[in-house]
């Protein structure tokens, strides 16, 4: 499209032919409409929440940007990210101009968009446990994107913490998976990353150690940190993450917390239900969030 055509739309036609462009499967060009839509208008949220939607396309991209166009009238406060709409509500992230930068700056190694609400979680969690004493632990690692914008944001280097990933980096164990998740495990982890990888992207974090291996059997050969102050469960499979309760939970002190991924996911509801009755069993509770995630906090 030549760039004088460009020139001439107003802000309202170039958002409309970038959502036209992304219906279609063009993501990248309607990517680079809706940025230069937000030169002129940098604080239009509907197109900084259209501009996430393009920006890490999926196999429901024009379902959420049904929602926008049904959110129009709500447009100074609708969020729509995979999975979860917001509207008449705080955006907390949004006053945070080191939050938005930060999730800019990696929000490449997520395929899944708008993830600030799960973010703005992660993040209260470990400000949560900022005098509980103990190391951060994540179990299901993925490349990395979490903690990345958790160390980066906190600064992570200078914290007089250690920072434990584990994972298997090549996708869920076969005699692991559970039911719903064969097509996601292909799709989204075989092949697709590898641990030299994520341990290049924390090499600047002498505090952060990157381990390969299988839960449990990891975490039983490794010793273990004696406390952990933040433990962020994100294995996609049930059998390894009540195994990994088993072994870490007693490690956890009072006021430690521990954020799953994908509590309130429905792919997922096998781990929901396990997990749920792990915690019954102690008369504990998990919170549930809309976000798909589920907060527990150790009294």
């Amino acid at each position: 499209m030549p760039q004088t055509i460009l020139d001439d739309l107003t802000v309202g036609e170039t958002v409309a032919i970038a959502e036209a462009l992304a219906r279609r499967g063009s993501h990248a060009r309607a990517h680079q409409l809706l940025r230069s839509a937000l030169q002129t208008v940098p604080a239009r949220l509907d197109i900084r929440v259209r501009r996430g939607i393009v920006a890490s396309p999926t196999l429901r991209t024009n379902v959420l940007l049904d929602l926008m166009d049904a959110l129009k009238s709500f447009q100074t406060s609708a969020f729509v990210s995979d999975g979860m709409a917001t509207w008449m509500k705080i955006l907390p992230f949004l006053e945070d101009v080191r939050f938005m930068q930060t999730a800019a700056r990696h929000e490449n190694l997520l395929p899944i968009p708008n993830w600030h609400w799960n973010l703005q979680t992660a993040l209260w969690a470990v400000q949560q446990v900022a005098k509980v004493p103990g190391d951060f632990m994540e179990l299901g690692v993925f490349r990395g994107h979490t903690t990345l914008f958790l160390a980066d944001y906190l600064e992570f280097q200078a914290m007089p913490r250690t920072w434990w990933l584990y994972d298997t980096f090549e996708g869920i164990p076969e005699d692991q998976l559970d039911p719903n998740w064969r097509d996601s495990n292909t799709r989204a982890y075989e092949g697709t990353f590898s641990f030299e990888e994520v341990q290049a992207r924390f090499a600047a974090y002498p505090n952060i150690k990157v381990i390969k291996g299988r839960v449990p059997d990891v975490l039983q050969a490794d010793a273990l940190p004696d406390q952990i102050a933040f433990l962020h469960m994100d294995l996609n499979n049930s059998a390894a993450e009540i195994a990994a309760l088993d072994l870490v939970f007693d490690r956890i002190p009072s006021g430690g917390v521990i954020l799953f991924d994908d509590y309130c996911w429905e792919v997922s509801r096998a781990q929901h239900d396990v997990e749920k009755a792990w915690f019954a069993q102690r008369g504990l509770h998990i919170l549930p969030m809309p976000t798909g995630q589920g907060v527990f906090v150790k009294p």
